[in-house]
């Protein structure tokens, strides 16, 4: 079962100047909500383009939105305390609910999803550390896919599957079906214990967009999905209804960004690769994350090549 995410008005990016939006982002450097300009430089940035241009930048740049670490440790800790309301619902007393809370939490297993091949470095694993240092899971509640699939064969225990975005949903429905090697050899995957088990399987992601979230829905309809937020298509930059854009500015982003793009030597893939100018997947997103930027992100604010400068360098 799955959360419900909610509606987005019919609104419109209120016009913006570059003063005003370089003022912006100078303050939120000054209190520290933005890194130090080494890290994110959008004076720099805008520098790539051209003055017929730079109304469209600097709306994008306005538009660009910034996880700081400890925003992104309280909305996964949000992601994860939304569990609450659904472990405890039918309990009769506070006393009972907190006791099923409790148990809940002491044992569940948390798992981070990751690619095909194992990286310490994927954000999945930094969530997993973070469940045990922030949220008070224990050391021994933190397990790779294969040892959370062999512990769950042969005792019940809740599955928490934690990471910071989800673009496609298409990595955690891979985590799902994917076989891994557990004991003696053999192999199994979450979705075939689904399917024999009543283990129950929960994702608790910092941001998801609504087309993920729809997809890990239709696919692995097992899992209760728990993002801390969802984006609706409207954060798109491409989209037609984008709410990055003033409506004046809309019928000329698309053509902005593909223009800007090819100058700076970024690749048209239709979406298949993480460089392509409208982001992976063609999701346009204008967001970065902590210290990493997703691949949905537009090309133009992390790209590093032929003499572009970039908003942020991708992790």
């Amino acid at each position: 079962m799955a959360s419900t995410p909610s509606t987005q008005p019919s609104l419109s990016a209120r016009p913006v100047s570059r003063d005003e939006v370089v003022a912006k982002c100078a303050f939120f450097t000054r209190m520290h909500l933005w890194p130090l300009r080494k890290a994110l430089d959008p004076e720099s940035w805008l520098k790539n383009f051209r003055n017929s241009e730079m109304e469209y930048a600097v709306h994008l740049l306005n538009s660009f939105m910034y996880f700081h670490s400890n925003l992104v440790q309280e909305m996964f800790a949000s992601s994860v305390q939304a569990l609450s309301r659904g472990i405890a619902k039918n309990s009769g007393s506070f006393i009972t609910a907190a006791s099923a809370w409790s148990t809940f939490f002491d044992s569940a297993i948390i798992v981070p999803v990751a690619g095909e091949n194992y990286n310490p470095s994927d954000s999945g694993y930094y969530f997993a550390r973070s469940a045990r240092q922030h949220l008070g899971f224990r050391e021994d509640q933190i397990m790779s896919p294969s040892d959370a699939l062999a512990a769950i064969s042969s005792n019940l225990r809740p599955i928490i599957f934690v990471d910071d975005f989800v673009g496609t949903g298409n990595q955690f429905v891979g985590t799902w079906y994917r076989d891994f090697e557990i004991s003696g050899g053999s192999k199994t995957s979450f979705s075939k214990i689904a399917g024999v088990r009543g283990t129950r399987f929960f994702y608790c992601p910092v941001i998801c967009t609504q087309s993920g979230h729809d997809e890990i829905t239709l696919q692995c309809p097992s899992v209760t999905l728990s993002p801390a937020h969802i984006l609706s298509e409207r954060y798109s930059a491409l989209h037609p209804d984008s709410l990055i854009w003033p409506d004046r500015l809309r019928p000329g982003a698309i053509p902005f960004l593909e223009a800007a793009s090819k100058r700076a030597g970024i690749p048209d893939t239709g979406g298949s690769s993480p460089d392509d100018w409208r982001g992976y997947e063609a999701k346009g997103l204008a967001i970065a994350i902590h210290e990493t930027i997703p691949d949905a992100t537009l090309c133009l604010l992390r790209w590093k090549h032929n003499g572009w400068h970039p908003l942020m360098v991708k992790s």
